[in-house]
């Protein structure tokens, strides 16, 4: 990259003065205003948006918590000599280009517990994935560590450690060598300590990454000529995003404000091209408890927001994720669970419902014990603690002595094709929203040998989830798993080995396992990556146990990548509030559920579709469109008004009118019929 290069911060400010284009970086104005005046770009009304749908009588918002993906964590920590064996942390971004999903992250190798911890060994890696959920680390060939080239770390020149990363692809920038920009969370010299800051770089192809303003780093940590923020700690990089033109990035700082908060608040800078970057900031988002000032060296205690938003800007909205500290006086006491936020003026953030938590850490779902897991108890010459599945036809099933993995028994089972056979354990506590890996050992002696089932059961005791895994067959003894995240409604689980009807064979199994699986136990981690894949949505996120921060050296390994899934779009929801029905002084016999909006510029959009299910003969949205005085419109009004009956993720709308619309509109809808306590409406979309 041949840009004009800037090696001071007293270089920028005099170029800023003079009028140049820093570092060949266009300003973002201009595209911006572009995109926003082409006909067709997509508004989003999400249902809990109480700023675009701020009027309501009998509604209420209900957020949805995600479910734990099975496969996490789908981005592992690597193997021993590994670039990231020690770490690999989602404070990155995930970003589909084309059809490839694509991934930065940071890592830290062996050397992290070989030489204690330095900025030098944080490093930039990358992923990249064709469905989202199956992720590779390619070999890139850029950058020598431990003697050869062959791993997935890209080039950062010149070299400088790196905490977190975030990512933005501007495909129309008119110089390809800065279509890929990259916001840094470094380090900088403080008098020997090393505190937090930015740095600039960008790309022609996301692996090669160049300084925008030449910096000189030092043993991989920025000197104070190189600052493009004030010379204070800052962790800048929680999210990076563009917003009426201008870039912005979210972090964190304890540094003060116009006012007095505890701890970790979230803070957002801005920037015209780039490169330059306003020594002003903006609290962001601040937690209820951070209005009550605990005082000075108490900076890990409280309940805080932490590193800031990482964002999904869908246009004309921004929501994403932050996380929510559960301070203590010791690192041993401290955790972190996620948070879900919306902006509408791209710099203020707020929680759509007070103080929810989006998605908990892990560790918190009790140990699971399978009873006589290996088959060594019996009664009447049964095993204890496991119920055959009736009736037996030609298969038997009996604890063997004649193999054992550990102990004197083992199960035996023998299947005769055509009819199946099962042998279930005791039904177990389980949570809904928890990932459960169960596990087997077994050893083939002729034939098929039989599956390993986990199967999900709700408070009525009907099954509502199951998972299985086929075993090779194998004259030696080898462990299987299956991961399975618990539906909603679960109560219970249990592991059951089974022959299927197909099948024939023998097989032996032994020590049968359950257990939660507990990767991102401590705390979890906003990473910036939002996906919709088929009817779901992905929302990537890390893992970081802030309980081992004191610990000894050599520390315990962090990170991974996991995917938190719900249905597309469905972050939360509007549904009827019944509060006000009723014969008391404060209630009426009969009441409308509805909702208005605030005025929408809808240009020249004319497509509206809703996110909702629930819908139905009995239960039915009906919305109409109104001008911005509320007089209601011709043709999408009163007898025209639209009624939506069938569920989806973007049912179309429709109205009788053919006369064009205003530029700026309302919409009222009305949760009608007699189960209308079933709908539940996550979004309106208008193209």
């Amino acid at each position: 990259m041949e840009s004009v290069r800037f090696t001071r911060r007293a270089g920028l400010a005099g170029a800023a003065a003079g009028g140049l284009a820093l570092a060949g970086v266009r300003s973002a104005g201009a595209a911006e205003a572009a995109a926003a005046s082409v006909p067709g770009g997509e508004i989003t009304i999400f249902a809990f948006d109480q700023v675009s749908i701020p009027f309501v009588q009998n509604l209420k918002t209900e957020l949805r918590t995600p479910m734990k993906h099975p496969a996490n964590p789908v981005v592992p920590r690597g193997g021993p000599g590994e670039p990231d064996s020690w770490a690999a942390q989602f404070y990155g971004s995930m970003i589909k280009i084309g059809s490839t999903y694509r991934m930065w992250y940071t890592a830290v190798g062996d050397e992290r517990d070989e030489f204690g911890g330095r900025p030098e060994w944080w490093k930039v890696a990358y992923a990249e994935s064709t469905d989202g959920v199956t992720w590779t680390k390619p070999d890139l060939g850029l950058v020598t560590y431990r003697g050869n080239t062959a791993n997935n770390l890209v080039r950062m020149t010149p070299g400088v450690g790196v905490q977190n990363v975030k990512v933005l692809y501007e495909p129309d920038d008119p110089d390809p060598d800065l279509r890929y920009k990259m916001a840094a969370h470094v380090y900088w010299d403080n008098r020997g300590n090393n505190h937090g800051t930015l740095a600039l770089f960008a790309s022609p192809d996301g692996l090669d990454w160049t300084s925008l303003t030449g910096i000189a780093p030092v043993d991989f940590t920025l000197e104070p000529g190189d600052l493009v923020l004030p010379a204070l700690h800052a962790e800048p990089v929680g999210g990076l995003y563009t917003w009426e033109g201008n870039y912005h990035l979210s972090g964190q700082n304890g540094n003060p404000s116009v006012r007095p908060y505890h701890g970790r608040v979230g803070r957002g800078w801005i920037s015209g091209d780039f490169v330059t970057w306003s020594q002003t900031n903006v609290m962001s988002f601040a937690r209820t408890e951070q209005h009550t000032l605990l005082g000075a060296g108490r900076s890990l205690e409280g309940e805080q927001q932490h590193e800031g938003v990482s964002v999904w800007n869908r246009g004309n909205v921004l929501i994403g994720t932050v996380g929510r500290w559960h301070g203590a006086a010791d690192w041993d006491d401290v955790s972190i669970d996620l948070g879900f936020v919306i902006s509408n003026d791209g710099v203020n953030f707020r929680e759509p419902a007070h103080e929810f938590t989006f998605l908990e850490r892990g560790g918190l779902a009790p140990p699971v014990t399978v009873g006589n897991a290996s088959f060594e108890d019996l009664s009447g010459g049964w095993p204890v603690d496991w119920t055959l599945d009736a009736p037996p036809r030609g298969q038997t099933a009996s604890s063997s002595t004649a193999q054992a993995h550990t102990g004197a028994r083992s199960l035996r089972v023998q299947n005769v094709a055509g009819t199946p056979i099962g042998v279930r354990s005791a039904r177990l506590p389980a949570q809904p929203g928890v990932p459960y890996r169960a596990s087997m050992w077994v050893l083939t002696e002729s034939g098929t040998p039989s599956q390993l089932y986990l199967e999900f059961f709700n408070a009525a005791g009907t099954r509502i989830g199951s998972r299985f895994v086929q075993p090779a067959a194998g004259g030696t003894w080898q462990q299987v798993s299956v991961t399975a995240t618990a539906p909603p409604g679960t109560q219970t689980l249990d592991v059951m080995v089974w022959g299927t009807t197909a099948a024939a064979g023998v097989s032996y199994h032994d020590d049968i396992a359950v257990a939660p699986v507990d990767w991102d136990a401590g705390g979890l981690l906003q990473g910036q990556g939002f996906e919709h894949i088929g009817d779901e949505t992905f929302v990537y996120y890390g893992a970081w146990d802030p309980r081992t921060s004191d610990d000894p050296e050599p520390r315990a390994g962090r990170g991974g990548v996991g995917i938190a899934v719900l249905p597309k779009d469905r972050f939360g929801d509007l549904v009827v509030d019944l509060r006000a029905k009723g014969s008391g002084d404060y209630q009426m016999a009969e009441i409308t559920s509805e909702f208005l909006t605030a005025p929408i510029d809808i240009g020249t959009r004319t497509d509206f579709f809703v996110n909702a299910e629930g819908l139905g003969a009995d239960a039915t949205l009906r919305l109409e469109l109104l001008d911005d005085r509320l007089t209601p419109l011709a043709g999408y009004s009163g007898a025209a008004t639209a009624v939506i009956s069938t569920d989806g993720f973007r049912t179309p709308v429709t109205w009788t009118g053919t006369a064009a619309l205003p530029e700026r509109i309302r919409i009222r809808g009305v949760f009608a019929g007699t189960a209308n306590t079933t709908i539940k409406l996550s979004a309106i979309y208008i193209v």
